[in-house]
């Protein structure tokens, strides 16, 4: 980053020089050339305008509140990037945890999934450099805001629109994928593109996964980071259709009733998420004008309310929930670090490192 010239320029570089330090003194970034990464890039230049909620409606910060700007920009936190919330920028904290779980010594080709404001591809190629920066969105639109900002900020990797789903096979074999978006299952195209002894560092669940491709084959294994993590999810992936004609059935709709055993409070307990993310990967829990409700994108809901559970449509979705919490009450609370991932020709599956017992298998994403 060039030298301050005015007094915003010299505030965006105090407020960055300090994102940065809180960074390092918390041990979110432990590598120098990571550390030199993030001092460069400007994340101003990527989050021009951010949405933050309230009760009356979506507000834009940017640049006309200059300060509030600024210290959110280049605070910790996650900003929304978009009204119709499709898009976002990661807390640094999690951003510099994932690339430093890359692992890259410095050659590599390195395919982003979800390009999102460009911020991302912007410090791997200040990293690796742009001509070893590839990123993919599905929306156009992202694409073109994301190359422009890009160019602002000095950068020129390829950016394409393309579903992340099938990675870039154009330009791979790569070093390393990274998705900045959440799945369920990893594509086996990710797998197919990125060269033996490679690294996949992707969002699976409430959590992030970090998986070390094989020697032969396309097998990978690996760990899961300490972070919690909540993306938004990869936009091949289904979302329950008519979601708002979903919660309306759930509010009112008329099915079997019994007394539950949890509420959706579990749903607050990172840990906890991270296994009922992992077991139920399609059902969403929302409280709607103070009623607890949930639903499944094929079509089944439940609501909760006092001490008991309504529930309706194809499948028993609260017993589901129930049940995956159980196991996870059963095998002592374990955090996301006590996970283990493998993906073989027989599947993919989560499962508890040096203990006994069975493995979750994930379900493959739809055609």
């Amino acid at each position: 980053m060039s030298e301050p010239t005015s007094s915003f320029d010299r505030q965006a570089a105090e407020d960055l020089d300090k994102m940065v330090s809180e960074l390092v003194a918390n041990g979110n970034i432990t590598d120098r050339r990571w550390r030199e990464a993030f001092r460069a890039v400007p994340r101003h230049l990527f989050v021009p305008r951010f949405y933050r909620s309230d009760q009356n409606g979506n507000t834009i910060v940017d640049s006309a509140s200059r300060d509030e700007w600024l210290s959110a920009v280049y605070s910790d936190i996650h900003l929304v990037t978009t009204e119709d919330v499709r898009s976002s920028s990661t807390a640094p904290s999690l951003m510099a945890s994932m690339l430093e779980a890359l692992e890259l010594t410095g050659d590599e080709r390195v395919l982003e999934i979800g390009t999102g404001t460009g911020y991302n591809a912007a410090l791997l190629s200040e990293r690796l450099g742009a001509d070893h920066v590839v990123s993919v969105d599905i929306d156009p639109d992202l694409i073109a805001q994301a190359r422009e900002r890009l160019e602002v900020a000095g950068y020129s990797p390829l950016v394409a629109a393309a579903d992340g789903v099938n990675g870039y096979p154009d330009a791979g074999p790569y070093g390393a994928v990274i998705a900045t978006c959440r799945l369920d299952y990893v594509p086996s195209a990710w797998l197919q593109q990125v060269r033996s002894g490679g690294v996949i560092v992707t969002p699976m669940g409430a959590g992030v996964a970090v998986l070390r491709k094989a020697a032969a084959g396309d097998e990978a294994a690996g760990h899961f980071l300490p972070n919690s993590a909540y993306f938004m999810p990869l936009r091949h992936q289904p979302e329950p259709s008519a979601i708002g004609e979903l919660i309306q059935i759930a509010l009112n709709g008329a099915g079997a009733s019994r007394p539950h055993r949890f509420d959706t409070s579990i749903y607050r307990d990172n840990e906890a998420r991270f296994w009922l993310d992992l077991t139920n990967p399609d059902v969403r829990a929302m409280t709607v004008d103070g009623v607890s409700v949930v639903f499944s994108s094929e079509g089944s809901w439940a609501r909760l309310a006092e001490d008991m559970v309504v529930q309706g449509g194809p499948s028993s979705v609260w017993d589901d929930v129930e049940a995956a919490h159980d196991d996870w009450l059963a095998a002592g609370r374990p955090s996301r670090e006590q996970y283990r991932m493998r993906i073989t020709d027989a599947g993919q599956g989560v499962f508890l490192a040096g203990r006994p017992g069975p493995t979750h298998r994930l379900r493959p994403l739809p055609g």
